[in-house]
């Protein structure tokens, strides 16, 4: 029986997983599963008519479940092939860099694992560290001596987690999303956030005859009032609750009247 099923979409060898499931397995029975190698914007995309293979690794001397998918592939497979009974929670993370506002929400490996988990029936989180550019391209996020970068992200998601467990969220609770600079502390406040509405921009550039993916810099010079981004300008942890809901339910009836004037 697991407490928790933890996954990323950075690989199972980058360095904001370990530092996670070291906190959360102090508190929780937690089964790691995760991608073998980075699976960055691949959303909650489902590996079709492919044979996966899982295999079982060490990790500083923790057992991870390692399979050649994506992020929500881990959580599919483990769920009804790697835990015995369904988890409280699916924890994924921490994420090399930010999903802030709801274009990198929709677009993210990370958040789409968790957006697997809820289609299944399991509330989850997701926890992404934004990295500055200067300290992004002098970094190895592949390197356990790394691994401290991530050492206060990992505690306050835990800590997040650990007040969750066993509390009763609402019921168009199904994802939190949490963000947080890579100066957060403990000791930093958070704000409930929404999701920022600002475009992430142009993400495919020429390159001869082709076209190649470049990630967009993240602009943090909003002022949308209670958004992610603003939280993160201001120095705070940001939390997101997003529900998978996508039924407009407000606008049924006016959309009704407009096409039953014109059918």
């Amino acid at each position: 029986m697991a407490d928790i099923l933890l996954t990323n979409d950075d690989g199972y060898n980058s360095i904001g997983f370990y530092p996670l499931l070291r906190e959360l397995s102090k508190d929780f029975e937690v089964v790691a599963v995760a991608p073998t190698q980075k699976k960055s914007w691949q959303g909650k995309s489902i590996s079709s008519k492919k044979e996966i293979t899982v295999e079982r690794k060490k990790l500083e001397g923790a057992d991870v479940f390692v399979m050649d998918g994506t992020p929500a592939d881990c959580v599919q497979i483990g769920l009804y092939d790697l835990i015995d009974k369904r988890p409280k929670f699916v924890v994924s993370g921490i994420n090399i860099g930010v999903n802030i506002g709801h274009g990198r929400i929709l677009s993210s490996g990370t958040a789409g694992a968790g957006m697997e988990a809820v289609i299944d029936g399991v509330k989850a989180i997701s926890s992404s560290l934004y990295i500055p550019p200067e300290i992004d391209k002098s970094i190895d996020f592949y390197d356990s001596k790394n691994y401290s970068v991530y050492d206060n992200a990992a505690k306050i998601t835990a800590k997040i987690v650990k007040i969750l467990f066993n509390k009763k969220l609402e019921e168009d609770v199904d994802l939190l999303s949490i963000n947080m600079l890579n100066t957060a502390t403990l000791m930093d406040d958070f704000e409930i956030t929404s999701l920022d509405r600002q475009p992430y921009g142009r993400l495919f550039h020429k390159k001869g005859d082709s076209f190649i993916h470049i990630n967009p810099q993240v602009n943090l010079e909003v002022d949308q009032k209670g958004s992610d981004i603003l939280a993160l300008k201001n120095k705070k942890i940001s939390i997101t609750p997003i529900s998978l809901e996508l039924t407009s339910k407000s606008s049924k009836d006016s959309l009704n009247n407009i096409l039953k004037k014109e059918w």
